[in-house]
C-alpha cells in the first residue's frame, strides 16, 4: 500500500423488509465469505442489529478505492444480487470513508 492510494473504509447499512431478514442475512454471509478472497480486501465484516434484527451493517476496508470498485462489479457481488430480490432491502446507506490523520 502506498500513500498515494489511501485505504478506503466502507460502512454500508441496510434494513431488510419485514419477513426477509433471515434470507437476506444468509445471502450476505455468503457474500462475506466470497469477498474476503478478493484482491485488495483488508477486512469485510457483517453485523446484525441487536435491537432491530432487520438491520445489517457491513464494515469493509480496502487497499484502495480501485479495489472496492472492482469488488462492486465483480463476481461475488453479481452472485449476491442474483440471490436476493430488490424487495428484500427497504433502506440502504453506503458511506465511503478515509482515515483521519
Amino acid at each position: 500500500m502506498t500513500t498515494d492510494t489511501p485505504t478506503l473504509t466502507i460502512v454500508a447499512k441496510m434494513k431488510a423488509a419485514p419477513g426477509k431478514a433471515d434470507a437476506l442475512g444468509k445471502a450476505m454471509r455468503t457474500l462475506v465469505t466470497e469477498t474476503r478472497q478478493e484482491a485488495g480486501c483488508i477486512h469485510y465484516d457483517l453485523f446484525r442489529g441487536t435491537e432491530d434484527d432487520h438491520t445489517f451493517v457491513f464494515v469493509e476496508a480496502w487497499e484502495s478505492k480501485a479495489h472496492w470498485e472492482v469488488h462492486r462489479t465483480g463476481e461475488a457481488m453479481r452472485a449476491y444480487k442474483e440471490r436476493i430480490s430488490s424487495e428484500m432491502i427497504v433502506e440502504r446507506d453506503v458511506m465511503q470513508l478515509h482515515p483521519v490523520d
